[in-house]
């Protein structure tokens, strides 16, 4: 039947087309061949999608604490309040930060014996810590250097401390400063801080050295507070006198015990906490050699806590170290850079504990750690004296900080117990052998062994050296090139000293993020900013990257530029970004001290840049602003020419309309003269022609009243909407572009009896139109009929050439007058990403995002010297 056919029909209509064939054996399957660009434009692509568009760094790791949450309620966590510094002395600097110590420190004493409690630091309670088997004093973020388990405080063979004392349970006899403290006290424990420790016998080689950042304390309530210099200011810790030992408590289980107990003795626990817990000897970090002193573990321990933790100080540079615990900045020295060698000695290494500290280390450049005649390579030593003997020689006395026995002692020519050293010269050096780990070395011979000095240039005990300092943030490109950051206002002749570094990551280890940066600088003249004409440059360094240097002994008077160049290192495969740090240490929405406290220090740190990066922002987005305002105030411009450019052109197309139709007009009635001037003169023909004529004229008559009526109406119709569009356009909305077919929309149709709709004399006679209303007329803008516009010929009314009047409304580079695909054009999409490709976009790192908060500090005896953050805008203004 048709139904069944026609079922039949529409179910072979809707069915799937087959599958296509199987490819051939050994065929390739066919890939659509992609697109290839230009080399230029594929590699332009490269470089757009490599870096993101506006460079950011985080500032803040935990934005719900605010400045006053921030800060514990033990003042023993919080900075030396911010004062409006310029140009300050630099022991003025100094001792306000160690009165803040001593006002904090005193506090806590007297809220101790109110309540008759020996004081305990609740943001470093390292016993706590311990017997939780947290590990938040000793590991860093993310990281277990020490393995803190039940299991290892059972192992006598597990690097970690197995339990915490206070310093009266620990020593018979405990002395925390002597009269005169030795260098030679110094031992390192377990820890790989031999720059620290190096830093302290440099210290402690100095008259009062030690004594100056021990501010206050009191050893019966077991506090003590101490100052350190970080970024550029001097910052307060304040610790208890809890500290690590190595052996576990008599009544955790350990092998020491159950060897005491084999053995027949009355009071073995007695025992067992003098032999494993009593002296210096028990301590699992640093420790001094006498048994009964305590400065250095206690010391290491506030080190410690102002870093976080006590893994932060694994690795280090002993010219970062004596930095921190002097204030006084470093230049790293390779032996092959030493021009003269007369020079470094009269003028640099015989001013040692006076105006320089100088630490030394060989093998660091090749990676070794063998021993070149003793002298261990990767490590760290400190220059503690420099004479000149009887005989003209020259030799230098160094320590090295393990302090165990003749292990990584030179063993050459001037060593413990060498021919060189006969009982006259011993006698003359005040030497003694022994096993204090420090020996004497000629000067040939240091700078034949060690390739590297930290040298440490000093300025607490000089009263006329002033600081002035400020920080801000550097947006680094992939290739970097010196601009101009700084501007520096010298009023009068003076020695000057320049330091460009950036904040301390030690400090926040966990969050350093993926880019290490190197630092260099210029100083110039303000007039001569010529790449290749500049004063002085920042000293190079290879192994040091917290901060370059350079000095002058002598600056005239001026104004000078400072240019900076920021050259970023990527680790993409070792280090994480901050954000992917947080997004892990919160994956588990629980509590994380550890995140909190590193935290903290983050944002302390990065504040320090914070205003000029929030400046920045506020600036671009004024800029942006500005721009917007201006992209609109030109749009509008264009758009008000237009009207008023489509205006006149209208004018001129009524104006050569009118003109045509009157000259149509008058060669009409030139003809209709001329006709009737050759018409015959026969009355009775001649009336009738005319009752016809006026017949035909009155029937003309009614349809151009008709015409005219109907073109009204579309007129008063169009006209609307275009009003309409003027007057947004004048309230400073954006229309579309009118095209020429558009404008030509607005311009109507004149009737060829216009002569008769014209005229005021004649009478216009309107008929009523019987059946339904004639239909609308609607306007669409920028919908262009696809039929090819028609003008009218040169009998017509209309101009003859009416595009060339609309040309200057429109320009070649306008974009909006590019052509838009139709949608029945039949263009296909874009394709859709393969799986494998997103895959491959999921694997690509993130752009290059690199930004970099640095300080630049001005010594100088100058007091009205001034430094400036050079802005090119403003400048530009």
């Amino acid at each position: 039947s048709s139904d069944s056919e026609s079922s039949d029909i529409s179910r072979r209509r809707h069915r799937p087309p087959p599958p296509p064939p199987p490819p051939l054996f050994g065929a390739k399957p066919k890939t659509k061949k992609k697109k290839k660009l230009p080399p230029q434009e594929t590699i332009n692509k490269i470089w757009e999608k490599f870096s993101v568009p506006k460079f950011s760094k985080a500032t803040v790791i935990l934005p719900f604490a605010t400045p006053t949450t921030k800060s514990s309620p033990d003042p023993s966590t919080k900075e030396v309040p911010k004062l409006e510094r310029t140009n300050l002395l630099v022991s003025e600097d100094f001792e306000r930060a160690v009165q803040e110590c001593r006002k904090r420190v005193q506090k806590l004493i007297k809220e101790c014996r109110r309540v008759n409690m020996r004081y305990r630091d609740p943001d470093f309670d390292i016993d706590w810590d311990l017997k939780w088997e947290k590990g938040y004093c000793l590991n860093g973020l993310g990281e277990c250097k020490f393995d803190i388990n039940g299991r290892a405080f059972t192992n006598p063979t597990s690097n970690v401390p197995k339990s915490v004392k206070r310093v009266h349970e620990i020593y018979d006899k405990p002395t925390f400063l002597k009269d005169k403290i030795s260098p030679a006290d110094v031992k390192q424990g377990s820890l790989g801080d031999c720059w620290l420790m190096a830093s302290l016998t440099a210290l402690a080689n100095m008259e009062v050295g030690i004594q100056r950042i021990c501010v206050e304390y009191d050893t019966k309530i077991g506090i003590y507070g101490f100052v350190f210099h970080r970024d550029g200011d001097w910052i307060i810790s304040i610790i208890d006198d809890k500290l690590y030992l190595k052996s576990p408590d008599w009544d955790s289980p350990s092998v020491q015990r159950h060897l005491l107990e084999q053995t027949d003795r009355e009071d073995v626990e007695t025992e067992y906490r003098k032999t494993y817990q009593t002296g210096s000897q028990a301590l699992f970090f640093a420790q001094c050699k006498d048994q009964n002193e305590t400065w250095l573990p206690l010391l290491e321990k506030a080190y410690a806590k102002a870093h976080g933790d006590y893994a932060a100080l694994g690795g280090g540079w002993i010219g970062e170290g004596v930095e921190d615990l002097t204030g006084g900045v470093t230049t790293e020295l390779l032996t092959s850079d030493i021009l003269d060698t007369e020079s470094f000695w009269h003028d640099e290494i015989m001013k040692v504990n006076k105006e320089f500290l100088f630490g030394c280390s060989t093998g660091l450049l090749g990676g070794g750690y063998g021993n070149r005649d003793g002298i261990s390579e990767g490590h760290a030593y400190v220059i503690m004296e420099a004479r000149e003997i009887s005989t003209g020689q020259r030799l230098l006395k160094l320590r090295n900080p393990w302090g165990k026995g003749k292990k990584g002692n030179w063993e050459g020519p001037w060593s413990d117990g060498s021919k060189e050293f006969t009982p006259e010269i011993q006698l003359e050096l005040d030497h003694k052998f022994g096993s204090d780990s420090v020996f004497w070395i000629s000067y040939e011979d240091l700078l034949r062994k060690y390739q590297h000095f930290d040298r440490t240039r000093l300025f607490m005990d000089s009263p006329d050296w002033r600081i002035t300092q400020n920080w801000i943030s550097i947006e680094v490109p992939w290739k970097a090139e010196f601009e101009q950051k700084f501007r520096i206002i010298l009023t009068k002749e003076s020695p000057v000293v320049l330091v460009l570094s950036q904040i301390d990551d030690r400090y926040f280890n966990g969050l350093q993020g993926q880019y290490n940066f190197r630092l260099q600088f210029r100083l110039h003249e303000v007039d001569s900013p010529d790449e290749n004409d500049y004063i002085v440059r920042s000293h190079g360094n290879y192994l040091m990257e917290r901060s370059v240097v350079a000095e002058l002994k002598s600056l005239p008077a001026g104004t000078y530029s400072v240019f900076i160049q920021i050259v970023a290192d990527r680790h993409i495969s070792s280090r994480q970004s901050v954000e992917d740090v947080i997004k892990y240490q919160t994956r588990r929405r629980t509590d994380n001290e550890k995140l909190a406290q590193v935290g903290m220090s983050y944002d302390l740190a990065h504040s320090k840049g914070a205003v000029h990066m929030e400046s920045k922002v506020a600036r671009r987005k004024a800029q942006e602003k500005a721009k917007a305002r201006e992209a609109r105030i030109a749009t509008r411009r264009k758009a008000w020419q237009k009207r008023h450019l489509s205006r006149d052109i209208l004018k001129k197309q009524e104006k050569k309309n009118r003109e045509k139709r009157e000259r149509k007009e008058a060669k009409d009635e030139a003809e209709a003269r001329e006709e009737e001037e050759n018409e015959p003169k026969d009355q009775a023909v001649q009336t009738e022609d005319i009752k016809e004529e006026a017949s035909t004229k009155e029937d003309r008559g009614i349809q151009t009243d008709d015409r005219s009526t109907s073109s009204a109406e579309s007129e008063q119709t169009i006209k609307e909407p275009a009003s309409e569009a003027v007057n947004d356009t004048d309230k400073g909305v954006q229309t579309d572009d009118m095209s020429v077919t558009d404008v030509s929309q607005f311009t109507p149709d004149t009737p060829r009896g216009s002569s008769i709709t014209n005229s005021p004399r004649e009478e216009v006679i309107i008929l009523e139109r019987s059946g339904p209303p004639p239909p609308h007329v609607y306007v669409q803008e920028r919908k262009h009929s696809p039929q090819r516009q028609q003008y009218i010929t040169s009998d017509g009314e209309s101009s003859a050439s009416p595009i060339s009047d609309f040309d200057d409304m429109y320009s070649d580079d306008d974009p909006t007058l590019r052509p838009r695909p139709s949608p029945n054009t039949g263009s296909t999409p874009a394709p859709a990403k393969s799986k494998d490709k997103e895959e491959e976009e999921d694997d690509e790192p993130d752009p290059w995002n690199a930004v970099c908060i640095v300080g630049f500090r001005v010594y100088s005896k100058d007091e009205g010297l001034c430094l400036k953050i050079y802005d090119e805008d403003e400048e530009e203004e």
